[in-house]
This record gives structure tokens, C-alpha cells and sequence, in this order.
């Protein structure tokens, strides 16, 4: 889609922001490489592996961030590029509603996932803002609740056809030379397809096959002592006896100290665990990276879909042993109560901005296959009642029941009580709120944030009734080991790199 002049004079007189879309085909580009050319200016990448999903032809980078949408102490705040106060808001809502009404853009004909809105994450403790939980006293108060951030161009990458679609939001205001715009538009767009289409000199990575199982925990920090979370899981089990709680998602977070920027890990990450929800962000003083399996919510043209993903076994070393462990993994007694029980959440979830009668479960106790686990995952849909929005939708969901518990408010309640740090981003939800007001999430995990050089990484497990303490423990340190992997194997990539460059 390319605008003529006539057509974007005319939108001029009623719109803030207009999208210019035009194509071009680069038949040996790759996302990262132009990711790499963009340098500095690029500000995430969002990629998918997931088959099933229209997600997964297409990778996103943002491009040149003009506004962010950041909370701090309790009030949402929208800075332009130059870190200057546009407007606040006193709840996520009302910010992000402040943000497009302030932007005012043209919805284009297309049809492309996502085309422009904003891109970022919710961190868990952000459901101090929804509900009756408190802040973690430990909370990190220089790591924001929320942060979105909105990009003039996104480059859309068709994995198919091997085109590279560049769309540039031309804003205008009052008083401002039209022509002038429109003609810049176009500069820029030619400016980016020469950047991405340049010759890349940095070096391919060389990824031995065998780097999908064993991990090495000796140099990983964790915020638990093995026996105080054995005592935490029995803690919960008492909970749960006593009647609070059927189910509570227990974490714990590793660190360790990095010495490759995060790109590098993500380059990694996407290859040895690749999932549905792939990204990496650039914040303002740290990194998002993450490969997570889970939808949290997706509201697309008013249908609402959460997809619950509980139940978890290792990965077989061959077929005939993975499949073996699916089918223990299904008649899992354990497993398959949990599971039920968070689809009964998830329905609860979508009912609540649902239409009444549109809630139904289309896909249960499937088998999902990732690249160190194996989970039991369904899907629950619905219809947006009219009086809601896309974004009801996601306070509704937040945070999802596979990394709270059930009941959601009072077990998260004892998770504060009991995990000795913060969250912060993990088990809160990475996505993009479209202009169109589509909404596409995940919940953060298989997800690392990169801060000060320290990389750090968290996983759950769901305790139950009858849980074993040393099975949790396992089972959480089972699903960061993807991650932890990717650090390890990406630093024995980029460091010998940098020692041979050295030489």
C-alpha cells in the first residue's frame, strides 16, 4: 500500500499520524541481519516460530521510538523522543486511550498482523494496579511497572515472499508543510530498505546441534536456597490443606553475570528454543529476550483467545521416548487436574468481557512440543462484549492463572509472602497494543531482562495438593534451562569471536 500525494493531503486534514506503507524484496536479508544495519535505531524485533499462527511469516522491527508510555510511582506518563512530558494519566488505561486520541492515526487497508501501535511489557507486580495485592517489598523502584513505546517506522519482514515492507508514520500537525512530509516519508523509507539491504560483515553463528539439554548451574546465583524453597512448597501445601488456595505457581530467579550484549543471546535463544512469541527489546536501560510458549491474551476484531499451557515433562532423547513421556505426561493425575483447573480459570477470564454464551473451550488437552519441554496446553475463546475493550480484555487475564494460582488473589497474596524478590517482568505479559486496537500478548516467561550486566531469569511451578518439593525444584530449574543455556552457548560463540578478533 503506497499513498498517493492526493489521498494523504486529503487525510492530512483529519488525522495526526498517517501510515505510508511501500514494498521491496530483499532475496538474502534476514531479520537480524537488518536488525544489525539498523543499529541504534532499532528498538525491538517480534518473531514467531509458531506454525499454526499468521504470527510466524512475518518478523516486526521497530524503528526510531518518538513516544513512550512509562508508569512511575503510580502515575503513566507519555515522553516524547527528546524526553519531554506529552501528558499523564493516573491508570494504564486512560494512558494508553491518552496516547492514540494524542496521536490520532489513519487505521490503513492491510493485512499484516500488526502494522504500528505500542510494543512492551506489563511486569507482574503491575497487578498491584488491578487487584487487592500489594507491592513485593522488595520491588526494584527503578524498573516501571509498565513501559510501551511507539516507533515512526516498522519494517515488516515476509519470511515467504522474501519481501521487506517499510511503514512510516507521517505525523503531522497544526500549521505543518504537508508536501514536506510526505516527501520526507519516502526519503525515509529508502534510507531504511538501503540500510537493511546492505552488505552485513558480521560473522554467521556457527551453533553445534548438541546444545539442547544438559545445562551448567555451578556459575548461576539463585535468589532461593534449595532447602528454603522445599520448605516454601510445603508452606503452600498447608495453604492449600487449609482451604486458601487449590494451587499457587512458586519461581525462582537466576542471575548471572554477562559479558554479550543481548542481541547475541536472542540470536541464540531463537535458534535453541524456538517458540510462538519470540522477542527482543531494547528499554531504556536494559533488555528484554525472551521465547515464550504461552499466550496470555489476544484479542483480534473482537475475538478473544487464551490458550492455558499447564503440565510439564523434559523432552525425550528420541521419538519414540518423547512420545512415551507425552503419553505419562496425559494420564498424569496431577498434571491433569492442574490443567483443568486453569482452563476453568481461563474461562472465568474471558467471561468476564465476554458475551454471554460465546465462552467455549475449542481445543483441550492437546500435546505442545518446545525445545527442552513438553507441556499439556488448550484453548479457551470468546466474543468482546460490546461495552468492553480490547484492553479490559487483558486486565481481566492479568496476570495469567498458569504463573499465579487459584484462586488468582489469594495466591498471589502468598507468593508475596513467601518468594523473597520481586518478579518485576516475569509472569507479566511482552506484546503490542495495535492502533486497530487488536491486542497480541505473552506471558513473560522463557524470558530473561538484561540490566548492568547482569542477566537474569525466572521460572515457576505450579504446587498443588499432592506435590513433591524435589519434583518442583527440578521442574523449575527444567524451564529456565533453556535460557541459562542460551547465555552459556552464546557466550562461547560471541567471546571466542572477540578473542579471535583480538589476536
Amino acid at each position: 500500500m503506497t499513498t498517493d500525494y492526493s489521498s494523504f493531503q486529503r487525510d492530512a486534514t483529519q488525522f495526526g499520524m498517517i501510515p505510508i506503507m511501500k514494498s521491496y524484496f530483499l532475496d538474502t536479508a534476514t531479520p537480524i541481519q537488518i536488525f544489525q544495519n539498523i543499529g541504534k535505531r532499532a528498538s525491538f524485533l517480534l518473531e514467531s516460530s509458531d506454525q499454526e499462527s499468521k504470527w510466524s511469516r512475518y518478523s516486526f522491527i521497530g524503528v526510531d521510538p518518538i513516544y513512550s508510555l512509562i508508569e512511575q510511582k503510580g502515575t503513566f506518563t507519555v515522553i516524547d523522543a527528546n524526553g519531554s512530558d506529552i501528558l499523564q494519566r493516573n491508570d494504564f488505561q486512560s494512558g494508553v486511550k491518552a496516547l492514540f486520541n494524542y496521536l490520532n492515526p489513519k487505521l490503513p487497508d492491510h493485512d499484516f498482523p500488526f502494522y504500528g501501535g505500542a510494543v512492551g511489557y506489563i511486569g507482574y507486580d503491575a497487578v498491584s494496579q488491578f487487584d487487592k495485592v500489594p507491592l513485593h517489598p522488595d520491588r526494584d523502584e527503578d524498573m516501571p511497572l509498565f513501559h510501551f513505546i511507539v516507533c515512526e517506522n516498522l519494517l515488516i519482514f515476509d519470511h515467504h515472499l522474501k519481501r521487506l515492507t517499510v511503514c512510516h508514520h507521517a505525523r503531522l500537525r497544526e500549521g505543518a508543510d504537508v508536501e514536506e512530509i510526505y516527501n520526507n516519508a519516502f526519503s525515509v523509507m529508502e534510507e531504511l530498505v538501503t540500510l537493511s539491504s546492505k552488505s552485513n560483515q558480521s560473522e554467521v553463528m556457527v551453533l553445534p546441534e548438541d546444545t539442547s539439554h544438559e545445562v551448567d548451574f555451578s556459575q548461576i546465583k539463585s535468589n532461593y536456597e534449595k532447602q528454603q524453597f522445599l520448605n516454601d512448597v510445603n508452606k503452600i501445601k498447608s495453604y492449600i490443606e487449609e482451604g486458601d488456595v487449590f494451587q499457587a505457581v512458586l519461581s525462582q530467579r537466576f542471575e548471572k553475570d554477562v559479558t554479550i550484549g543481548g542481541l547475541d543471546l536472542y540470536r541464540v535463544l531463537r535458534v535453541i528454543n524456538p517458540s510462538p512469541y519470540m522477542f527482543y527489546l531494547k528499554m531504556n536501560d536494559f533488555e528484554i529476550i525472551g521465547s515464550s510458549p504461552e499466550k496470555l491474551v489476544q484479542v483480534r476484531d473482537g475475538e478473544i483467545e487464551i490458550d492455558p499451557i499447564a503440565g510439564t515433562r523434559k523432552r525425550g532423547r528420541t521419538d519414540q521416548e518423547d512420545n512415551e513421556l507425552a503419553e505419562e505426561l496425559l494420564q498424569d493425575e496431577k498434571e491433569r487436574a492442574e490443567h483443568y483447573m486453569l482452563v476453568d480459570l481461563a474461562r472465568n477470564d474471558v467471561g468476564r468481557v465476554a458475551e454471554y454464551g460465546s465462552v467455549s473451550v475449542p481445543q483441550l488437552m492437546d500435546i505442545g512440543r518446545f525445545s527442552h519441554v513438553m507441556h499439556i496446553i488448550s484453548k479457551v475463546t470468546g466474543v468482546l462484549a460490546p461495552q468492553f475493550t480490547s484492553l479490559d480484555a487483558v486486565v481481566a487475564s492479568f496476570p495469567a492463572g498458569t504463573v499465579s494460582g487459584a484462586p488468582k488473589v489469594r495466591a498471589m497474596q502468598i507468593l508475596n509472602e513467601l518468594e523473597p524478590t520481586s518478579r518485576s517482568i516475569y509472569s507479566g505479559a511482552i506484546g503490542y497494543i495495535g492502533f486497530d486496537g487488536n491486542i497480541d500478548s505473552c506471558i513473560a516467561i522463557r524470558t530473561m531482562v538484561i540490566k548492568d550486566g547482569t542477566a537474569y531469569v525466572q521460572a515457576g511451578a505450579g504446587i498443588v495438593a499432592d506435590s513433591i518439593p524435589e519434583n518442583e525444584w527440578e521442574e523449575t530449574r527444567n524451564k529456565a534451562s533453556a535460557l541459562i543455556k542460551a547465555i552459556q552457548v552464546a557466550e562461547a560463540i560471541f567471546d571466542k569471536k572477540e578473542e579471535q578478533l583480538n589476536v
